[in-house]
């Protein structure tokens, strides 16, 4: 596997950083997480527009100029034979002598690397998954902007820890608040009375380019919408549920803690939304989003 380290293409067992990065010491970096399909990096200005406004969340100023993405990531899909995978951009704010780095260090550390798709079996995307509701709560705002990206993703972790720990897929955070606003690795949306539902942007979520795309989906497709404020037993009074995410795209939820949704079929809303993105995935092109 070849990776994109600083401006050059190296093998992946020659890819190292030092020690001395404040990434690695502290977790002071943001990082973006591509689908390749199709030979195809998608929704790459969506992307960047996320990556730039994470690194202007840390006051982390990128390059000038700044790399040329386009090139860099069409190369390591070229370089590494990818047809279908997932791609990562990590920028960190470098090498500092000083602890706590008060001022930007002399340049940012950027890495590029692919790797799978989450390996899903056909179970899991055809009859859903489990979630299970975690003690761990996601980060006030007031801690952490929760719209960039950043390396500090121990919250997450303990959180994925507590799901694997109650034999879920997924682990379903609230917030300091009490309403529901993630999962660990993913958006949420759930199936009430005919209505798609999500938690809001001031929920604490982070605003998904999956998320995105599906509530674009679901005005195409004429599916009330309602982004707010839920509180956790709203969800027991689903019908349907699903997740989304850049790596899956959007997967069914067969269980939230003892509450089982109804079966998929053919009509409902989750099917008509998973057949739409699949249509627009393969149709969209690295600028997908742009009008």
């Amino acid at each position: 596997m070849w990776v994109f380290l600083n401006d050059q293409f190296v093998p992946e067992n020659e890819a190292c950083i030092s020690v001395f990065d404040q990434g690695f010491l502290y977790g002071d970096g943001v990082f973006e997480t591509l689908r390749v399909h199709g030979h195809r990096v998608k929704f790459l200005d969506d992307h960047l527009a996320r990556l730039r406004e994470s690194c202007r969340l840390i006051n982390l100023p990128l390059p000038n100029p700044e790399p040329n993405w386009r090139e860099h990531l069409q190369e390591l899909c070229e370089q590494n034979s990818l047809v279908e995978a997932a791609i990562r951009i990590t920028v960190t704010r470098g090498t500092s002598a000083t602890g706590f780095a008060s001022h930007p260090a002399s340049a940012p550390t950027i890495v590029i690397f692919a790797r799978p798709l989450p390996n899903l079996t056909s179970e899991h995307r055809e009859c859903g998954v489990s979630i299970a509701t975690t003690d761990i709560r996601r980060q006030s705002p007031l801690a952490l902007p929760p719209n960039m990206k950043s390396l500090n993703y121990l919250n997450n972790i303990l959180a994925k820890q507590e799901a694997t720990r109650k034999q879920a897929f997924d682990g379903l955070m609230l917030n300091t608040d009490n309403h529901v606003s993630e999962c660990s690795t993913s958006n949420v949306f759930f199936v009430k009375h005919t209505r798609l539902c999500t938690p809001s942007i001031e929920c604490g979520i982070l605003p998904g380019i999956t998320r995105k795309i599906v509530l674009k989906l679901s005005q195409d497709e004429g599916i009330p919408i309602q982004e707010g404020r839920y509180e956790r037993q709203e969800m027991s009074q689903a019908t349907e549920c699903f997740l989304t995410n850049t790596g899956f795209g959007i997967l069914p939820v067969q269980t939230i803690d003892s509450h089982r949704m109804g079966p998929y079929g053919k009509g409902s809303i989750t099917n008509r939304l998973r057949q739409a993105y699949r249509a627009y995935l393969g149709m969209a092109g690295e600028d997908s989003l742009k009008s």
